[in-house]
């Protein structure tokens, strides 16, 4: 190095190369320990999760938050008009379902309903970045490809069948306008291709 009290460019990224690259060796080892630790899978009380999403799909009002049904009538308010079909009861006391689901509605006491979700505010609604939010946690966009939530749990939960993955995504059509939005959040992203 230069005994020059000013530093040419040349020796400045020399020697910020060089504490670069001793800072990274100096941690090497703690990675590879870290990616050789195993993780303690939690043992599953479910046999399968099977999530339906149906984006662009049914209105949760026409399926399982049913509301009060109106049967419509030529000039009613159309404040009045908040179903379109009237509820069936459930297999579960207070749950409802929208008439047109009786086979699931036989079933709910072996299912689970969460009506709590709440979207974050994203900001303009697109509904590629709200599908993201849903399916992997993460508020888009993000600067590392964000793992769905299915690859979570086959990263946690492990599969139960060493023949079969631990989660299959069959995927959508991604020829639309936000086809490369969709995709960023279907895959298993930042775990690795081996969990989805």
């Amino acid at each position: 190095m230069s005994t020059n009290s000013t530093w040419s460019r040349r020796d400045f990224l020399k020697t910020a190369s060089a504490a670069t690259l001793s800072a990274l060796a100096a941690g090497f080892p703690r990675v590879v320990h870290s990616a050789e630790v195993d993780v303690e899978k939690i043992k599953a009380t479910a046999d399968t999760v099977i999530v339906l999403w149906m984006g662009g799909g049914m209105a949760h009002t026409e399926t399982f938050d049913p509301k009060r049904y109106t049967p419509f009538e030529k000039g009613m308010a159309p404040d009045s008009f908040l179903s379109t079909f009237p509820s069936i009861p459930t297999a579960v006391d207070g749950i409802r379902f929208s008439e047109g689901l009786e086979k699931m509605a036989a079933v709910m006491d072996r299912g689970t309903l969460i009506r709590s979700y709440t979207a974050g505010d994203l900001g303009f609604i697109l509904h590629s970045r709200h599908q993201f939010h849903w399916h992997t946690g993460y508020a888009p966009p993000q600067t590392v490809a964000a793992p769905h939530i299915g690859a979570f749990m086959s990263r946690t939960l492990g599969p139960l069948n060493p023949a079969v993955p631990a989660f299959i995504n069959i995927g959508q059509r991604f020829d639309n306008g936000e086809g490369e939005e969709l995709k960023a959040f279907t895959t298993a992203g930042f775990l690795g291709s081996e969990y989805g």
